[in-house]
């Protein structure tokens, strides 16, 4: 049976054994205590992979994105080897910030008294040097953090001895195979987007199909709505991946020769966890990388990449490119509105819990699964 094959469709169907036929959402405290907001940055953003955007947005030697590993501030550069490196965002000398946003530079200097490092971190110059001790300056580098790539997306971790990305994730590349993401150009980034709303509840949002119906009747809702809903493999431990799957009179024009029949009908919709969220279609993928801000606030770096090969065969792939961004951002101010009206409604406080839909949220449960399971460990 090949991967693209490890779906089920919902509806009127029996329910799976391995999928409960009851399952409860966190209470609301979840979502709104400050304590449980900083125990999960300790148990969860300093010691696990975290993704933080797309490899592809940074191609050229000195090419780099400011982002946050919970609330430490990180630099991701390209180096002159083509790897990329992630590294403290701050001066070795009185911790200032670096850099911020994204751009392109020779060097990194520090804006507050000029000190300067080169692309690997490495110390490279000191203004009025001769007011330091010589010893203090020598082999001197931004710290480096564990850095990995995988399906075209840069993971980072406080950690050194996780296992590879590729391990972890291995069951979804595989579904995922035949779409290439490591080759999608990436032709739309916006770093700085801030949701009123605890990062779970937008983590619960994207990995769940029921809502896409009702919230999406601007955008996407039409196309792929709730009752075209597959669920896939179900139990792995570090992602989960449901397909909102196109209604026939919606099938898109297909121009990647790599896909299977049934790949070139799906949506697939991938939460990578911690923090990242994948939707694939047969020619474009939108993605998003979460970094907590408050138990309220969470900022997303999110983007929309695109195969050349199936931009190749269309008439007038700009137009499409366009189009397809527009769409998007409908979407996810849709999904915004929501997520920040769940957060409004948890302040109340109950300590009742909701009721989740089997099999249309079953992986709201296995990552919150998740997050009990680190903050277990810790």
């Amino acid at each position: 049976m090949s991967s693209s094959q490890k779906f089920e469709y919902t509806p009127d169907q029996p329910l799976p054994d391995r999928i409960p036929a009851r399952m409860l959402a966190p209470a609301q405290q979840s979502f709104t205590d400050r304590d449980r907001f900083r125990r999960e940055l300790t148990a969860i953003f300093d010691a696990d992979w975290v993704m933080v955007g797309r490899a592809g947005s940074i191609p050229e030697a000195g090419d780099y994105f400011t982002a946050s590993l919970g609330e430490r501030p990180i630099i991701l550069m390209r180096q002159q080897d083509g790897t990329i490196r992630a590294m403290a965002n701050y001066c070795l000398h009185r911790y200032t910030q670096l850099l911020k946003g994204c751009g392109n530079t020779r060097h990194i200097v520090c804006p507050y008294h000029y000190w300067s490092y080169d692309l690997d971190g490495s110390l490279h110059g000191v203004t009025n040097r001769k007011g330091f001790c010589p010893g203090d300056l020598e082999n001197q580098a931004l710290e480096s953090l564990a850095c990995d790539v995988y399906l075209g997306y840069i993971f980072v971790a406080l950690k050194h001895d996780l296992a590879p990305v590729a391990t972890r994730l291995a069951g979804l590349g595989e579904v995922l195979r035949n779409f290439g993401l490591d080759r999608y150009q990436d032709r739309f980034v916006e770093h700085h987007d801030t949701w009123n709303a605890n990062w779970k509840l937008i983590v619960h949002n994207f990995i769940e199909s029921y809502h896409v119906t009702y919230t999406h009747k601007k955008s996407i809702g039409p196309s792929n709505p709730t009752r075209a809903a597959e669920y896939g493999p179900v139990g792995a431990d570090y992602y989960t991946v449901h397909s909102n799957s196109y209604t026939p009179e919606y099938f898109p024009a297909v121009f990647n020769p790599h896909l299977d029949t049934l790949e070139k009908k799906r949506f697939y919709v991938a939460g990578v966890f911690p923090n990242g969220l994948i939707a694939v279609d047969p020619n474009f993928v939108w993605w998003m990388a979460l970094e907590p801000v408050a138990e309220n606030c969470t900022n997303s770096r999110w983007g929309v990449s695109f195969l050349p090969e199936a931009m190749a065969g269309m008439d007038d792939p700009e137009q499409f490119i366009r189009d397809t961004v527009d769409l998007l951002v409908t979407a996810t101010s849709e999904d915004k509105e929501m997520v920040e009206r769940m957060q409004t409604g948890s302040q109340f406080g109950s300590a009742n819990q909701g009721i989740l839909h089997a099999p249309l949220e079953i992986h709201i449960k296995e990552f919150d699964d998740y997050v009990q399971r680190q903050s277990g460990a810790q």
